[in-house]
């Protein structure tokens, strides 16, 4: 048989494709995975086998259309993923969704997985409790990594890594396994406390490049002001520095949210000192808020290169409309990601 697999977003490897792979060369099958983030890259190859089975995998809504151009090409294509349908195992095709991953198809160094499903809140705009339910363990450490010489970098994909209520067990084991963990999906630093920070602190903490220290966390609205500062905190607190966290700041979601309100947000964690890296509600025509895709756009832009900190956001907008180029040479700063490894590195 001859497999054909669709990743249609997503930067990480996709699991689900992952564990189709092994499923199917398991069984001797020829199996290929093509990356198609564009509907170009769906269309048939020449040379192409007659392809048995088709699956394909989205993870944002956004990727809907090349959902729907998968199956005008492949009318018997398996599609899934949280930008599909929810609730859709890969037991709806008698794969296991616990099943071995294949990384073959993948140049990766590190192992990926999950120690916890599900959630202990219900954020209106997140599908999590909806898809997966309330927190359960999932998986050890050990049994995430590949073993062998293969590094002992862990990829954690968990959306509540210390709603687990074995999380004590899997910081032991990442401690004691001399494990470098990225704790990829963020740590809910509304819930931390003085026991959860220190042992964020404890472990080699690393960003999704395994380069440089990094911890994400996240801030929705102005509402979670008072438990995220605690939170961040209580990490400055047990070592962690400041710069070596990025907050996802939601911007365009909260009814009636303004300029004033994300610069508010943005400039309260510079004041602290980690990194903001806001995340736009909507990237084209209006947000929930109301404000322009195209504006929030330029805000994200302004902050994760820096602007902020020598454009006032009158010129950057409301002169330049978030074009660099209008603005002339004067502003020329490096990217956010490439200008951090002096002060990051361990």
């Amino acid at each position: 048989m001859n497999i054909l697999l669709f990743q249609l977003d997503g930067r990480q490897p996709n699991m689900a494709l992952m564990r189709l792979a092994h499923h199917h060369r398991v069984l001797g099958h020829g199996v290929e995975l093509r990356r198609a983030g564009n509907a170009a890259a769906l269309e048939p190859r020449m040379g192409d086998p007659i392809w048995d089975r088709v699956y394909a995998s989205s993870i944002f809504e956004s990727s809907r259309p090349l959902c729907e151009r998968v199956l005008q090409l492949y009318p018997m294509a398996e599609l899934g993923g949280t930008g599909w349908v929810l609730g859709k195992q890969l037991e709806h095709v008698g794969v296991s969704s616990q099943g071995p991953l294949d990384y073959s198809d993948y140049k990766v160094r590190y192992s990926m997985g999950f120690t916890q499903r599900g959630c202990r809140l219900a954020c209106e705009f997140c599908v999590v409790p909806k898809k997966e339910g309330k927190v359960k363990p999932w998986s050890t450490i050990r049994e995430i990594w590949r073993g062998g010489d293969h590094p002992k970098e862990i990829l954690l994909l968990d959306n509540d890594f210390f709603g687990n209520p074995d999380w004590r067990a899997r910081i032991a084991e990442l401690r004691e396994g001399d494990f470098k963990v990225c704790f990829n999906q963020g740590i809910n630093a509304r819930m931390l406390n003085d026991e959860t920070a220190a042992a964020i602190a404890s472990v080699k903490f690393k960003d999704d490049s395994f380069s440089r220290p990094r911890i994400y966390t996240a801030w929705d609205g102005k509402k979670d002001e008072r438990t995220l500062m605690r939170g961040l905190e209580a990490l400055a607190a047990a070592g962690v520095k400041p710069n070596q966290i990025m907050v996802y700041m939601l911007i365009g979601f909260e009814l009636g949210e303004t300029h004033a309100d994300r610069d508010y947000r943005r400039n309260k964690l510079r004041e602290f000192g980690v990194r903001p890296y806001p995340m736009p509600h909507a990237r084209s025509g209006r947000s929930r808020s109301g404000a322009a895709g195209e504006e929030l756009v330029a805000f994200q832009r302004w902050c994760i290169q820096r602007k902020d900190q020598f454009v006032p956001w009158s010129e950057w907008w409301g002169k330049a409309k978030g074009n660099p180029r209008k603005l002339g040479d004067r502003v020329t700063l490096p990217l956010f990601p490439d200008d951090e490894h002096d002060e990051d590195e361990e």
